[in-house]
């Protein structure tokens, strides 16, 4: 006949612990690395009647160093933040700013005319307006109604 083994919920919780504490020290066991790659930034993506308009927030940048390309139906936006000036990372504190290469594409709703696709960034915020093709404008019809 099998032993029934006693429930220790105290047991289970520092068994909890012991491995949250091993998934913490094993992320940050490469001294900060984990901001190093590929970054994400926050984009609205929307639309009037003419344009395709993006808009995304990439603070700290210089133009320069921003880069966008677009395919038959993809807007890539890229670059690279370099660290201004080397700091040995045990002296830091905190370390949110990110440094590094970041890269997003989207895919586009429709097709656009690429000949007239313009970008400006002003205050951190890249806009990229890209017209939309003369077949994907929308045309107001009017509809008899009976």
């Amino acid at each position: 006949m099998a032993k029934l083994a006693r429930w220790n919920p105290l047991r289970e919780m520092l068994d909890i612990k012991d491995d949250f504490d091993r998934l913490i020290d094993r992320f940050f066991s490469k001294d900060f690395e984990i901001w190093e790659g590929p970054r994400a930034f926050d984009v609205d993506i929307y639309e009037d009647a003419n344009n395709i308009i993006l808009k995304a927030e990439i603070p700290g940048m210089k133009k320069e160093d921003i880069s966008v390309s677009l395919t038959e139906d993809t807007v890539t936006i890229s670059g690279k933040k370099e660290e201004e000036k080397k700091i040995e990372r045990e002296n830091y504190f905190k370390k949110e700013i990110r440094t590094g290469s970041f890269s997003r594409t989207f895919t586009l709703p429709c097709s656009v005319d690429r000949d007239k696709v313009k970008a400006s960034y002003k205050n951190g915020v890249l806009e990229i307006v890209l017209p939309k093709s003369e077949k994907e404008k929308s045309k107001e019809i009017k509809i008899e109604v009976e």
